[in-house]
C-alpha cells in the first residue's frame, strides 16, 4: 500500500509513535532527521524511542548558530549519529525518514523537526507512507537527492557515507519494487541542489496564486518574480499580524500595479512555520510546500550557483539548501480558514475535523486519540475571531453527530431537524438507564487516563494564560466552548467506565483542571448553551465534593476551590441539561454523579450568599473599590500607603461572617505617582508580601490582624527573598490557584483608576 498525506499535522516524534503502534510490530531499521534547527535536545529525547524499535538514529543540522549545550549532546556518537552541514547560506531541508524491512515513511516539513522549545506536533508535513514493499516516485527522487547531497554541501566523510548508504537502502528496499497506485494527491520531490526551485514552477497564466511563509525578502523581489512567472489573475498573500517577517513597504511595492491583490491576516494562535505557494488552473490546485521561505536565497538560487562550484566555498549571494514537494490535486483551505475577516456578505464556512471519530476509539486506541487532539488544535487555529459562538448545528457540521451529542447532550438532540416529541426529561435521574456506562478494558485504561489528563492540563493552562493576557500558545484565542464541553464529557464517561482504580484519586486533578477551563471561557454563549455549561460545571463540582466538604473549617482544598469557582453556575444548574452524564458506574467505586446530586448542590448554592458579591459589599463599606481578577483583589485607584490598603483589604475579606470567604485572600494595590505595586496573600498566621520586587514573609498570630499590624509598622519578617516566595505555594494550593497563572497575572500592569483612593 502507498499513501500520501499532504500537509498532515505531524512531527518526527509522532511518526515514531505511529510506527511503535503498528499492529505487525515491524522493526524500524533506520531513522534519519534533517533540519535547520535540529537542536540537540531533540535527538536526545527521541533516540531512545527509535533505538527501542531497532533503528539506527542519525540527525543532521545546520552548522550555523544554534543552541548547543554540552549536556544536550552528551550521548551523541553513542545513541545516535549527530552531525552538521554547511553551505553558502542556510542548510534548511526538513526531512524525517523511517525505514523498515518492507515499510517506509518519508515526511517533508516546514519548520525544524525540533525547534527550540519543541515538542510541537501540529505543524503541517507532507507524509509519504509505503507498506508491503510498495514504492512511490518520491522515494526514487529522495534516493537521488541523498546520493548527491554530500557533493553539494560540506559534511564529514562518515556522514557522506551514511547518506549514500541510506540512498542505497531506498533503492534496494523500495525503488526497485513494483509500483502501487498511491492514495492521495500526486507528489514529487523538489530541491535546489542543481537548479533554483522557482524554475520548477510552471509558466503562467494561472487563475489564482496563494502565498504564505513566516518571512519574505524585504524588497519583495521574490514576490515579483513569482507573479511574473505564474502570471496570476488573482494574488492572495497570507500574513500573521505582529509575527510575520514581512516588510509592509516591500510588499506594497512588489504587488503594486497588480489588478487583484488581497492581503489576508491569518487567524492562527501562534507563528506557523509552514511555507506554501499554491496556484489554481481551472478547478485544479497545485502547491509547492516544504522548507523554503519567500526569499531569494530559498527560491531563486541553487546551491551550486554563482561560480559554478558546489559546496560551501562558492562566492556570491546566500544560497540555502532547501527541500520541498510539488503537489497536484491539493484541497485548498476554505476562505474563512485563512482570512481573519471574510468579505462582507460572504457565506460562512465551518471548519471540520479531518475525519469521523467514535468515542470508544478515542478511549481505546492511541492513534485516533492523537489525531483527534491535533484536529481540535487545528480547528481552533482556523476559527474566525469575529464569527461569534458556533451554534449546535455548526458544531454538528464541524465535530460530527456523535461528538456533538457528547458535548451538548440533550441540547444536541433538541437541535435535530425532528426533535423528540417527549421533549427534555425533567427527571433528575434521567439518562442513568439509557445505555449505561461501558466498562473500559484493562489494556486501555493507562492510555485513556494519560490522554484525557494531558488534554485537561492543556485546556486549563491555556485558559489561565488567556486570563492573564499572556498566552503564547493560545495567542488570545480561547478554546471553543464546544471543545471544552466535549473534553469534559469524555472525561466523565471515562470516570463512569472505570478508567481509575477505586483507590486512585488522580481523576480529581483532571476534573479540577476541566472545571477551571469551563469557568474561564470568555465567550458569551446563547442561553441554551449557557444552561448546558452550568449543568456540566455542577456535575464537576458535585464529583469533587464526593470525598470532602466543599465549605467550612474542615473543607477539602480541592472541593472548596471547586465550590468557589462553580457556585454561581451550580445555583443556576438544572439537572436535565446534563441527563446524559448521569451514568451508572462501570466498575466498583467508579465516581459518578446523579441528577439528585446536582439538584441538591443547586439548592445549596442558591441558599448561600455569593462570596464575591458579599466581598464587594464589605469593601465598598470600607471605601475600597476592587475588581476580582485571577484570584486577586485588584484595588482601584492609587494609594499613598499601598501596604496599608492591602492589609485593610485582606483583613476585611478574611473576616467575612460565617466563613463566606474560606481560605487565603490575595490583594494588590498601587502606590500613588510611581504605580509600584504591593501584593499580599493572607491566611492566618502566614502573610506573604511582595513590594516592588522584594518578597517578605510574616507570621501574625491571633488576635492581631494585618490591618492592625501594618498600621503601626511592619513586624519582623520570618523569611525574605526566594524563601519567602516559596511560602506562597501552600497558600495558592489552599486557594485552588495555579502558581504560573498568578505569576503571569502579577507581571501585568492592569489598567487602574488613577483617581486618588478614598
Amino acid at each position: 500500500m502507498t499513501a500520501v498525506v499532504h500537509t498532515g499535522f505531524a512531527s518526527p516524534a509522532s511518526l515514531l509513535r505511529d510506527w511503535r503502534e503498528r499492529q505487525d510490530r515491524a522493526p524500524l531499521r533506520e531513522f534519519l532527521v534533517l533540519g535547520h534547527t535540529a537542536d540537540r535536545p531533540f535527538p536526545e529525547a527521541v533516540a531512545g524511542q527509535a533505538r527501542g524499535l531497532g533503528a539506527r538514529v542519525a540527525v543532521l543540522g545546520d552548522a550555523g548558530p544554534a543552541p548547543r549545550e554540552a549536556a544536550d549532546v552528551r550521548r551523541a556518537g553513542r545513541d545516535h549519529l549527530h552531525g552538521v552541514a554547511s553551505c553558502h547560506g542556510a542548510f534548511r531541508p526538513e526531512l524525517a525518514l523511517l525505514l523498515g524491512d518492507d515499510a517506509c515513511r518519508v515526511a517533508i516539513g516546514p519548520g525544524g523537526p525540533a525547534r527550540p522549545g519543541g515538542g510541537v506536533e501540529d505543524e503541517p508535513w507532507t507524509v509519504v507512507a509505503t507498506d508491503g514493499g510498495a514504492s512511490h516516485p518520491v522515494l526514487a527522487d529522495l534516493a537521488d537527492w541523498l546520493e548527491a547531497l554530500p557533493d553539494a554541501v560540506a559534511v564529514t566523510p562518515w556522514w557522506a557515507d551514511h547518506l549514500r548508504h541510506l540512498a542505497d537502502l531506498l533503492t534496494e528496499l523500495h525503488c526497485e519494487a513494483p509500483p502501487v497506485e498511491p492514495e492521495g494527491p500526486v507528489v514529487e520531490l523538489a530541491h535546489n541542489l542543481r537548479e533554483p526551485l522557482i524554475d520548477r514552477l510552471p509558466t503562467g497564466p494561472v487563475d489564482e496564486l496563494r502565498l504564505y511563509a513566516p518571512s519574505a525578502d524585504p524588497t519583495g523581489e521574490i514576490l515579483r518574480r513569482l507573479c511574473d512567472r505564474l502570471s496570476p489573475a488573482e494574488v492572495v498573500l497570507g500574513i500573521r499580524p505582529r509575527r510575520s517577517g514581512h516588510d509592509a513597504a516591500g510588499l506594497r511595492d512588489a504587488l503594486a500595479g497588480h489588478p487583484a491583490v488581497r492581503i489576508r491576516e491569518l487567524a492562527g494562535t501562534r507563528a506557523r512555520h509552514g511555507k506554501l505557494a499554491e496556484w489554481r488552473v481551472g478547478d485544479t490546485w497545485h502547491a509547492l510546500t516544504g522548507s523554503p521561505d519567500l526569499t531569494g536565497a530559498a527560491l531563486a538560487r541553487a546551491v551550486g550557483d554563482a561560480t559554478g562550484a558546489s559546496g560551501a566555498g562558492a562566492e556570491g549571494p546566500a544560497r540555502n539548501c532547501e527541500l520541498a514537494v510539488l503537489v497536484t490535486g491539493t484541497t485548498p483551505p476554505p476562505p474563512d480558514d485563512a482570512e481573519r475577516r471574510a468579505p462582507r456578505g460572504a457565506g460562512v464556512t465551518v471548519p471540520r475535523l479531518s475525519g469521523g471519530y467514535a468515542v470508544d476509539d478515542l478511549f481505546r486506541d492511541a492513534a485516533p486519540a492523537r489525531r483527534f487532539e491535533q484536529d481540535v488544535i487545528r480547528l481552533r487555529e482556523l476559527a474566525a475571531t469575529d464569527a461569534g459562538v458556533p451554534t449546535v448545528a455548526d458544531c454538528r457540521r464541524s465535530l460530527g453527530a456523535e461528538l456533538t451529542e457528547a458535548a451538548f447532550g440533550p441540547l444536541a438532540a433538541d437541535d435535530e431537524d425532528e426533535p423528540s416529541e417527549a421533549g427534555p426529561s425533567t427527571d433528575p435521574g434521567a439518562g442513568a438507564e439509557e445505555g449505561g456506562a461501558s466498562v473500559l478494558p484493562d489494556s486501555a485504561r493507562d492510555h485513556a487516563r494519560d490522554w484525557i489528563g494531558g488534554l485537561a492540563r492543556r485546556l486549563a493552562r491555556e485558559a489561565a494564560e488567556g486570563e492573564t493576557g499572556d498566552a503564547p500558545a493560545a495567542g488570545g484565542r480561547p478554546w471553543a466552548l464546544s471543545t471544552t464541553l466535549l473534553v469534559t464529557a469524555l472525561h466523565l464517561r471515562l470516570l463512569a467506565a472505570g478508567a481509575w482504580d477505586e483507590d486512585d484519586y488522580g481523576w480529581r486533578a483532571v476534573t479540577a483542571d476541566l472545571l477551571r477551563a469551563l469557568d474561564a471561557t470568555d465567550q458569551d454563549p446563547p442561553e441554551d448553551q449557557r444552561r448546558r455549561l452550568d449543568a456540566v460545571i455542577a456535575v464537576c463540582v458535585s464529583l469533587l465534593g464526593l470525598h470532602g466538604d466543599i465549605e467550612g473549617p474542615e473543607a477539602d482544598p480541592v472541593a472548596a476551590a471547586a465550590w468557589r469557582l462553580g457556585r454561581t453556575a451550580a445555583a443556576r444548574a438544572e439537572p436535565h441539561h446534563a441527563a446524559d452524564l448521569f451514568l451508572p458506574p462501570g466498575r466498583r467505586g467508579a465516581p459518578v454523579a446523579t441528577g439528585a446530586d446536582v439538584e441538591d448542590l443547586a439548592k445549596r448554592a442558591r441558599a448561600v450568599p455569593d462570596p464575591v458579591a458579599e466581598a464587594h459589599r464589605a469593601l465598598d463599606a470600607a471605601h475600597l473599590s476592587a475588581a476580582y481578577e485571577a484570584g486577586v483583589w485588584e484595588l482601584a485607584g492609587e494609594f499613598s500607603n499601598p501596604q496599608a490598603a492591602c492589609a485593610k483589604a485582606v483583613t476585611l475579606l478574611a473576616g467575612l461572617p460565617d466563613g463566606l470567604w474560606p481560605g487565603p485572600v490575595l490583594a494588590r494595590a498601587h502606590a500613588r505617582g510611581t504605580g509600584v505595586p504591593c501584593f499580599m496573600a493572607w491566611s492566618r498566621p502566614v502573610l506573604i508580601r511582595q513590594r516592588g520586587r522584594q518578597w517578605t514573609a510574616f507570621r501574625i498570630s491571633a488576635p492581631a490582624t494585618p490591618l492592625a499590624t501594618f498600621q503601626t509598622g511592619a513586624p519582623r519578617p520570618t523569611a525574605q527573598g526566594d524563601q519567602a516566595r516559596r511560602g506562597l505555594g501552600p497558600l495558592l494550593d489552599a486557594a485552588g490557584l495555579d502558581p504560573v497563572a498568578l505569576f503571569l497575572h502579577l507581571q501585568q500592569a492592569p489598567a487602574r483608576d488613577v483617581r486618588p483612593a478614598r
